[in-house]
């Protein structure tokens, strides 16, 4: 059959779409929760303020593209080193919900089995291995991962470099891998490709 793998039938974009979100939205909760202790919300609004306040003087010309760039990349990386902790909690999170959950669930996530879809391995048995490929790639941890890393490791220019060149190449594998998802007949995004892997029904066809 066209589009099948395994004997299932590839899953919906939309099924796929509606997954990603409901993990992502249960994971913000948590992170968000666990997170209170250890973030500086006062200076975090400050921060958030002065963006807004940046925006509104570069709509209004007041400021030029330079001044705008330069000041909005040094908020960029104070938000970030204010959000290490938030980072950190979210990438745990992260691999308990697409790695370690979906490895004794059938690969399923919560999203996923609310969808009625799941991961399946082209070899047959899924691994951990191929689950942390997928979600590394596919829910932006590792570049979360590299943020701490470069965080704690790098300057600020370097920072602000690598990460904005990492962040430009998962915004364009994100985009590439949705387009894939939509258009190819069995339905594998980049991260699918790399992990070996492809999100089915549950009903086989």
């Amino acid at each position: 059959m066209s589009g099948a793998v395994n004997g299932f039938k590839k899953a919906l974009f939309i099924q796929r779409f509606l997954a990603f979100m409901i993990d992502a939205f249960i994971i913000l909760v948590l992170t968000s929760i666990i997170s209170i202790p250890f973030v500086n919300n006062k200076q975090i609004e400050k921060l958030n303020n002065k963006s807004y306040e940046l925006i509104e003087k570069m709509r209004d010309n007041d400021i030029s593209s330079s001044k705008y760039i330069t000041d909005y990349m040094n908020i960029s990386y104070d938000l970030a080193k204010n959000n290490g902790m938030t980072t950190i909690i979210s990438i745990f999170f992260g691999l308990i919900f697409y790695v370690v959950y979906p490895l004794h669930n059938k690969g399923q996530s919560i999203g996923k089995r609310l969808l009625k879809i799941k991961i399946v391995s082209e070899n047959g048995v899924l691994t951990m291995n191929q689950l942390i490929f997928r979600s590394f790639i596919a829910n932006s941890m590792l570049l979360d991962l590299l943020s701490v890393v470069l965080l704690l490791v790098t300057s600020k220019p370097i920072y602000l470099c690598c990460f904005g060149l990492f962040s430009v190449i998962q915004y364009m594998v994100t985009f590439i891998s949705v387009f894939m998802i939509i258009c190819s007949k069995k339905g594998r995004a980049i991260h699918d490709i790399v992990a070996r892997t492809c999100v089915v029904k549950e009903d086989i066809k």
